[in-house]
C-alpha cells in the first residue's frame, strides 16, 4: 500500500512539475510576442490604419502605437491579425530571410492582385522573373528608349503650357509617368485606349487599401471590375504578339515580348497568359503612383528650400552646357555625374517614401532581437518609419539633402551635425 502511494505521489508531483513549466514556457513565450491592440471586432484597427495612409502624415498610425507599444507591435490590418516592426534591425533581418519569411499580403491586396502576382510568388520562379525583368531593364536599349521617350513626352506635356496657368505636377507628372512605362510594358501609346487603361488603373489602386469587402458598390468591387477590364486589354495584346512570336526577330521592344520570347525558349509552361497579365498590371505601379508621387513632393521640397534648389539647377545647367558643347544626347547615366542630384533623391526618397510598408508571412517560429514571430503570422514592415524615426536621422521632418553628404554613405545613418545647412538658411 505504501509502494502504491509513493508511486502515486510522484506521479502526481510529475504532473504538477509538468503544469508549471509549461505554463512557465507559455508566459515565456507571450512575453516575448509584441504587445499591442487587436481594436475593433472584426475590422480591428484598419479605419484608423487607412485614414492615416490618406492623410498629411501617413505614419501617424505607426507613431501612435510605437509610443504605446514600442517599435515592434501587433495589431488588426485589413481582415489580418499582423505584427507591425518600425524597427530597423528587425526589418533589414526580416527582409533579409527568404526562408522564414516569405510574401504574404491581406485579403483586400490578394484579391486585387491574383495567385500569380509577382508581388505573391517566392522560390525559384521569383528569381527567374526577377532575373528577367531586371536584365531587361537594365539593358541599354530599355534604359535609351525610356530616357527619349520621358524627354519627348515632358516636353509635348511643357508646350502645353500657357503663362499664368496652373499647372498640377501630380496630375502632369502621371501622365508622362504612366505613358512611358505602359509604353516600355506593352508597346501601347497614346489614345483612347491609354486614356481608358489610366482610369481604370486608378479605380484599382484605390482598391489595395481598403476594407476588404468585395461587394456591390464598395471599392474593392469596384477595383476588381477595372482589374478585370485591364486584363481584357492586356491579354488582346498578347494574343495579337503570340500569332506574329513565329515570325518575330531582332530586339525585343517591351516586356510583353520578353515574357513571351522567354515562353517560347523554354516551352516549360512556368509563365502562363494568366501570369503574364497580371504582372503587367502590377508593373504599372510606379507610372501611376509611387513616381508621379515623389516628383511632386521633390517639386515642393525644393520650393520650400531655395539653397537646394539654386545648387540643383546650377549642378544641371553644367551638364546642359556640356552637353550642348559636345553635341550629345541626354543619357539615363547622366545622373550619375551629378552628386548633389543624386543627395536631393535620396532625401526626397527617405522624406517622402510613398511605400508604406512590405508584407510577410513567418513560416515557424522566429525570434529577432526578444521578439517572438510565431509561426503563420502575417508581419508588416514599415519602411517610412525608420525613415522617419529621430534615432536614425536627427532632424527627421526636415529636408536636407546635404545630410548625405556625411561620411559618403548610403543608406542609414545618423547626421552628427548640420553646420552647412545652419549656415546656409542663416543667409
Amino acid at each position: 500500500m505504501d509502494c502504491v502511494s509513493l508511486l502515486w505521489s510522484g506521479f502526481l508531483s510529475f504532473l504538477l512539475v509538468l503544469w508549471f513549466w509549461r505554463r512557465s514556457s507559455q508566459k515565456e513565450r507571450r512575453d516575448q510576442i509584441p504587445k499591442g491592440s487587436s481594436g475593433w471586432p472584426l475590422i480591428g484597427e484598419t479605419l484608423d490604419f487607412v485614414a492615416s495612409t490618406r492623410s498629411s502624415n501617413p505614419i501617424s498610425f505607426m507613431q501612435k502605437r510605437r509610443a504605446l507599444y514600442g517599435k515592434v507591435f501587433k495589431s488588426h490590418l485589413l481582415g489580418t491579425r499582423i505584427i507591425v516592426s518600425t524597427d530597423a534591425g528587425v526589418n533589414k533581418a526580416i527582409l533579409q530571410d527568404n526562408v522564414s519569411f516569405v510574401p504574404s499580403y491581406p485579403r483586400s491586396l490578394s484579391l486585387l492582385l491574383g495567385e500569380n502576382s509577382i508581388l505573391r510568388i517566392h522560390g525559384s520562379t521569383h528569381k527567374r522573373v526577377h532575373a528577367l525583368l531586371g536584365r531587361f531593364f537594365k539593358s541599354p536599349g530599355v534604359k535609351s528608349q525610356v530616357s527619349r521617350e520621358i524627354k519627348d513626352m515632358l516636353t509635348l506635356s511643357m508646350k502645353g503650357w500657357k503663362e499664368g496657368q496652373v499647372v498640377l505636377i501630380q496630375d502632369e507628372a502621371q501622365k508622362i509617368a504612366f505613358q512611358a512605362l505602359v509604353r516600355v510594358l506593352m508597346g501601347l501609346g497614346p489614345g483612347e485606349e491609354m486614356d481608358r487603361l489610366f482610369k481604370d488603373f486608378q479605380l484599382f489602386t484605390e482598391g489595395l487599401v481598403s476594407v476588404p469587402l468585395n461587394l456591390p458598390g464598395t471599392t474593392v468591387y469596384y477595383a476588381l471590375k477595372a482589374r478585370e477590364r485591364m486584363k481584357q486589354l492586356v491579354d488582346g495584346i498578347i494574343k495579337e504578339r503570340l500569332q506574329k512570336l513565329p515570325n518575330t526577330t531582332g530586339e525585343m521592344k517591351d516586356v510583353i515580348d520578353m515574357l513571351l520570347n522567354e515562353i517560347e525558349s523554354k516551352k516549360d509552361g512556368e509563365l502562363p497568359r494568366e501570369f503574364i497579365c497580371g504582372n503587367i498590371i502590377e508593373m504599372m505601379m510606379p507610372g501611376e503612383g509611387t513616381v508621379p508621387g515623389l516628383l511632386s513632393l521633390a517639386v515642393k521640397y525644393l520650393s520650400d528650400s531655395p539653397l537646394a534648389l539654386k545648387e540643383l539647377q546650377e549642378e544641371n545647367m553644367e551638364l546642359k552646357k556640356r552637353k550642348i558643347h559636345l553635341g550629345e544626347e541626354y543619357e539615363w547615366t547622366d545622373y550619375m555625374s551629378l552628386g548633389f542630384t543624386q543627395n536631393v533623391i535620396n532625401e526626397t526618397l527617405r522624406l517622402g517614401n510613398l511605400t508604406l510598408a512590405v508584407w510577410r508571412k513567418a513560416l515557424k517560429d522566429v525570434n529577432i532581437n526578444g521578439y517572438l514571430f510565431p509561426e503563420g503570422c502575417r508581419v508588416l514592415i514599415s519602411i517610412s518609419a525608420v525613415h522617419l524615426d529621430e534615432e536614425n536621422h536627427e532632424h527627421p521632418y526636415d529636408f536636407n539633402p546635404w545630410r548625405w553628404k556625411v561620411g559618403g554613405r548610403r543608406g542609414l545613418h545618423r547626421q552628427l551635425s548640420y553646420p552647412t545647412l545652419e549656415k546656409k538658411n542663416a543667409r
